[in-house]
């Protein structure tokens, strides 16, 4: 049977983290980070083109699901694109017909886009839902060539 201290030292850091997140403290918790940090966060491609948007898990959580969406601009919301649950996919929107998923590897969650269009431009998220805790990476489609960098 294990000690007081010992019992102290198991349910020190979860009782803190409780704290914390109570307080509204935005301290990284302790728990496993399943998504990768993105190389480039900035993603350029051509009208026409296809584009990949880079998400990948380090490691896979017991069960789970990725979810892309995308910010429309001067909206507080999101487009729901696609969501997987690593062996199927579903596509959603008006991006959904021309989205799928990568497949390099089986932790490979990054998003192909097919035939770029200039309205595709904007701001992406790749979520992760696992149930306990969610994770995202944000990601943000230019596309070079386009009248709108030609504007400036």
């Amino acid at each position: 049977m294990p000690g007081p201290l010992s019992l102290c030292g198991l349910l020190l850091p979860w009782a803190l983290t409780i704290f914390h997140r109570a307080l509204g403290d935005l301290a990284p918790h302790p728990g496993p980070h399943y998504l990768l940090p993105p190389i480039h966060e900035v993603i350029h491609s051509r009208r026409g083109a296809t584009a990949t948007l880079p998400c990948v898990l380090g490691a896979p959580p017991p069960s789970y699901k990725v979810r892309w969406s995308k910010a429309e601009p001067g909206e507080l919301r999101e487009t729901l694109i696609l969501i997987t649950n690593g062996l199927h996919a579903r596509g959603y929107g008006p991006l959904g017909g021309r989205a799928r998923m990568r497949r390099g590897h089986r932790l490979d969650a990054s998003l192909l886009i097919a035939g770029v269009r200039l309205e595709d431009e904007g701001r992406y998220r790749c979520e992760l839902v696992n149930g306990i805790e969610d994770e995202s990476v944000a990601l943000t489609l230019r596309l070079e060539g386009s009248e709108l960098e030609e504007l400036q």
